[in-house]
């Protein structure tokens, strides 16, 4: 028996060939073959899936920059023509200071941005702040956040462009109108509340909304401190001592007034011995002597 002739066998003209024949089949198929190419390779750039707490902007490679914000969801963009760059919007918060950094970044969704606000007061004394800033970017101007500050790849451009320069510089410049002595003992809400409005409206002008602001912590200089504990310590000494004169003059407030009442007694007394005469002493016997008055009168008479 001869053995088949393997040239013949691949040969597509070969009737005695048998099973798949991949020219045919993409012959009868092309077009549809085609399309899912298409499909695979635009379908990825059509279809943008904005998540939850996340908005997208659009940015046309022929016109530039949109003017418009994608929404959660399923999204629908121009493939080749337009790309779509998402962004966390959720408020986060962010945290200046030195104390237990680390720790607080890891119980908190929390950024720390850098260490407590270092700063001079009116009478340039030192002082270090620590405050809490709740911020977001502005839903509808997002689109202008990214044209205008950019994107890195692991950062939110508008933090460490925005957010960290304008807080610690506004909290500097409002601690700089007051003394030392104004921060520790006037109300913090009022120089909080001023803080707060500054910041608002600063960060509003780079379209980033401030939820929050908190002034958590004002520490003073040793030597303030020491000066604080000190001029305390006099208070209560001078205090106690006011108060031990307070005592003393009641107490003496109080003999001058028993003497002007035992005086006043000794002086009724008196006018009544030169207005009545003896008549005057026969009524206080009769006062003392009871039933023994009639007699010791009768004697007088």
């Amino acid at each position: 028996m001869n053995s088949p002739n393997l040239s013949d066998f691949f040969n597509p003209n070969n009737p005695n060939r048998g099973g798949f024949d991949p020219d045919d089949f993409l012959n009868k198929n092309k077009i549809k073959l085609a399309v899912i190419l298409v499909l695979i390779f635009i379908l990825p750039n059509i279809v943008v899936l904005v998540g939850a707490g996340q908005r997208a902007v659009i940015f046309n490679r022929v016109t530039g920059m949109q003017q418009r914000v994608l929404e959660e969801g399923i999204q629908f963009v121009v493939p080749l023509l337009q790309q779509a760059v998402i962004y966390n919007v959720r408020e986060i918060s962010y945290i200046f200071s030195d104390d237990d950094s680390a720790e607080r970044s890891r119980n908190t969704s929390a950024k720390i941005l850098g260490n407590s606000i270092d700063t001079l007061t009116a009478d340039g004394q030192g002082i270090s702040v620590d405050v809490t800033v709740r911020a977001r970017p502005d839903f509808k101007e997002l689109w202008w956040l990214h044209k205008e500050l950019g994107q890195d790849t692991y950062k939110s451009s508008y933090v460490y462009k925005v957010i960290n320069p304008t807080v610690r510089s506004i909290v500097r410049e409002v601690i700089a109108g007051y003394t030392v002595s104004a921060i520790y003992s006037e109300d913090r809400r009022v120089i909080a509340e001023k803080i707060s409005k500054t910041i608002e409206t600063k960060l509003s002008e780079y379209k980033v909304v401030l939820t929050e602001f908190l002034l958590d912590k004002v520490t003073f200089s040793d030597a303030y401190q020491n000066a604080i504990e000190e001029k305390q310590k006099a208070r209560i000494e001078l205090d106690t001592k006011d108060n031990i004169i307070i005592e003393k003059q009641n107490e003496r407030d109080a003999i001058i007034t028993r003497a002007e009442g035992e005086a006043k007694a000794i002086q009724l007394k008196v006018n009544a011995l030169n207005r009545f005469g003896s008549s005057y002493v026969k009524f206080k016997k009769a006062q003392i002597l009871g039933k023994r008055a009639k007699l010791v009168i009768d004697n007088d008479l």
